[in-house]
């Protein structure tokens, strides 16, 4: 029984979903990079606790979901090396910690706000929901993941004050659901014939359903992230172009899609995905794309045209 094995209980390699706190700060108080970054540096600490809290709330959620699948873990060809069904932690120090993390991250959340007190038990619910009853339907159960990926972004957006707008509950809800189909196709992958031994829900699920799911999922990403960038920045589109990087996101999400339908592990451990170098690299022209056409794009323009006239007409604002 080592100290390893009840971090690895915990699943800290998922703590990357709940990067979705910090996502209502990246678009707010975007007057300028000084503002903005000021704004960001500010709310850090904040929303870095609320990361805190969803890292041990999710966590006892997934111990107490290893808890209740002990047997049929067991069976998986993955799933058997974790530390429940292995027999490496008991079911009681497991119901312990996971009791621990649990309290210790709703009185966090309670010292935090209410509000964000409530989101964080809305998860708890969800959670459970999914564990004890959802999971066991076709596409409602990926729709319940997806919620919990929404949850997460809302939470962020109340502990810093800001609104929370319906561009960023269905723009993280078909992310989420590109990810839940994924998971589901590589196991099905993984699992192939047995694959309803281990999951019920695959007496429902065929390749050919998770296949549209996927790609409807994935289309309607890139189409609500342009809407947004349109709708936001439709005044300013000659300043700040920001449409600039909607073909990064659909070669993104495109390349994603390409490793789901290649085999690869990605769908069942999607942190991979910060691995692959097209990705890795899609996702730093994203944000220097961003960065740029948010703050610098008119002055670098005006630089240039002022070297040359000719080659650069000058910009022109439309009347509001």
């Amino acid at each position: 029984m080592a100290i390893r094995d009840y971090v690895k209980l915990m699943r800290p390699h998922q703590y990357y979903k709940n990067l979705l706190v910090f996502l209502p700060v990246v678009f707010g108080q975007l007057d300028s990079f000084d503002t903005w970054f000021a704004f960001v540096s500010s709310m850090l600490p904040v929303l870095m606790l609320g990361f805190g809290v969803l890292c041990a709330i999710s966590s006892a959620t997934y111990i107490f979901n290893d808890i209740a699948d002990i047997e049929r873990d067991a069976a998986h060809p993955e799933k058997k090396d974790r530390p429940l069904p292995s027999g490496r932690v008991s079911r009681t120090s497991s119901r312990f910690l996971a009791a621990g993390l649990l309290i210790g991250g709703l009185v966090t959340a309670w010292l935090q706000s209410f509000a964000f007190l409530l989101m964080v038990i809305f998860y708890i619910i969800n959670s459970q929901l999914y564990n004890f009853y959802l999971r066991n339907w076709a596409v409602v159960d990926v729709c319940s993941i997806a919620v919990g990926f929404v949850i997460r972004a809302i939470a962020g957006a109340f502990l810093i004050g800001l609104h929370f707008t319906s561009w960023l509950v269905i723009g993280v809800f078909f992310v989420a659901l590109v990810l839940g189909f994924g998971k589901r196709k590589n196991e099905l992958q993984l699992l192939g014939e047995d694959a309803a031994k281990h999951k019920p829900v695959f007496t429902q699920y065929t390749d050919t359903i998770l296949n549209h799911g996927i790609s409807m999922a994935a289309t309607w990403v890139v189409a609500f992230y342009a809407l947004y960038c349109y709708e936001n920045y439709r005044a300013t589109l000659e300043t700040q172009p920001v449409m600039m990087t909607v073909p990064i996101v659909a070669g993104m999400v495109l390349r994603y899609v390409y490793l789901l339908f290649s085999g690869s592990p990605v769908g069942r451990k999607p942190h991979l995905a910060l691995k692959d170098k097209g990705i890795l690299a899609g996702g730093i022209l994203f944000v220097f794309t961003l960065l740029f056409t948010l703050f610098f794009y008119a002055p670098v323009y005006d630089f240039f045209f002022s070297l040359f006239p000719p080659l650069f007409p000058p910009i022109i604002i439309p009347p509001p």
